[in-house]
Formats: structure tokens, C-alpha cells, sequence
């Protein structure tokens, strides 16, 4: 397995325990919320803002697919932690429960943008050889479930130590995938055409059902 495959998988094990780092945390800091100058939470709030990340996710990555395959999925790959280093930093600035529920979505798009192009990524990367793409494509869910495990785990001990302000280390996460997306992976993966050159007409046929 090439450097590059090994970056992409890398940079989406960062940013799923990023993801699921937010995740956990946030349970800690909606409990606290009072002490901090916030609302009582419900347990339906807490539901509807858990909810929040998984639609947009859900929602948005078809979308996001077509415009990888439109303009590259090295380019959007890179949006994805930009997008979750907002989310988080605007999470550790706020008890305002609107403004946490534009978060958790805007932290749905960081998975939405990501998670699309970086398994294009491994596909184009892996043209010709199917030994290589399945091992790639099955280290890529043990990667994604290694990092939202990793970053659960971890949630409690940061929030206990460090509270709102951990999740400013959380920023620093969606970074570092950033990092690893831009220097660690080739612009242009595997032979022939570089990612992105699927016609605009059939691009949306590949997510329909």
C-alpha cells in the first residue's frame, strides 16, 4: 500500500475521532451548560443535537460526492477538517442551543465532504487492482471505527481536565487531518485520469438508488 493510501486513511482516522470526540463531549458540556451561563437541556435536546450530525451527514453526501467527482477528490477531501475545526471552535464559544445545533450540522458536513472523497480517492487510487481496493476500502471502515472509538474514549478524561476549552484540542484534531489530507496525499492518485473527471451528466447516476 502506496504512502498516499496510507495518508488518506490516516487523515480519516484524525478526523473521525475528532467527530467522535465532539460527540462525547458534548453530552458533558450540555449537562454543565447552567454552570455556564446556559439553558436547562433536555434529554430530546441533547437527542435532537446528537440527530443533527447524522442528518447532515446523511443528507449532504450525495451532494458532496458529485462535487468530488466533479472537481477532485484531493480538493474536497481538505474542506472536510476545515469545516469540523469551525464547528468545534464555535462549540467551546457557546451556550446558545441554536447556535450548538448549527454546529453539530456544520460538523455533518465535515463528514459529508469527507467521507465521499476520500473513498473515491481510494477507488481511483486503486484502479487495476482489486486485491489492493478491497484491502484499502476494509481499512478505511476499521480506521473510521478505530477513530470514533478512540475519541469517545478519550472524551470524558479531556472534559474532566480541561472542560469547554478541550474542545479547542478537538480544533486542533480536524487540523492535523487537514495537515496529513494536504502533504500526505498525491494531488492525482493512481494511472491515467487524475480524480474528478466523471462527466457532469452522469455524476449524480453513481448515488442514485
Amino acid at each position: 500500500m502506496t504512502s498516499s493510501l496510507l495518508a488518506a486513511l490516516g487523515g480519516t482516522f484524525l478526523l473521525r475521532m475528532a467527530s467522535g470526540l465532539t460527540a462525547a463531549m458534548l453530552v458533558y458540556y450540555l449537562a454543565d451548560l447552567p454552570r455556564h451561563g446556559g439553558a436547562e437541556v433536555s434529554a430530546l435536546t441533547v437527542g435532537v443535537l446528537t440527530a443533527a450530525f447524522y442528518a447532515a451527514e446523511l443528507l449532504l453526501s450525495p451532494i458532496f460526492g458529485i462535487l468530488s467527482d466533479r472537481f477532485g477528490h484531493h480538493r474536497l477531501m481538505q474542506i472536510g477538517p476545515l469545516f469540523g475545526a469551525v464547528a468545534v471552535a464555535i462549540t467551546a464559544t457557546t451556550t446558545d442551543l441554536t447556535v450548538l445545533g448549527g454546529t453539530r450540522l456544520l460538523e455533518g458536513a465535515s463528514a459529508a465532504v469527507s467521507v465521499p472523497s476520500t473513498l473515491g480517492y481510494l477507488a481511483v487510487a486503486t484502479v487495476g487492482d482489486e486485491g489492493l481496493r478491497g484491502r484499502a476500502a476494509a481499512r478505511f471502515e476499521a480506521v473510521t471505527v478505530a477513530g470514533l472509538g478512540a475519541g469517545v474514549a478519550a472524551a470524558g478524561v479531556l472534559y474532566t481536565y480541561l472542560g469547554p476549552p478541550a474542545f479547542y484540542l478537538n480544533a486542533l484534531l480536524y487540523v492535523a487531518s487537514l495537515v496529513v489530507y494536504r502533504y500526505g496525499v498525491t494531488e492525482t492518485p493512481g494511472p491515467g485520469q487524475p480524480s474528478g473527471l466523471v462527466p457532469r451528466e452522469r455524476a449524480w447516476r453513481r448515488y442514485a438508488v
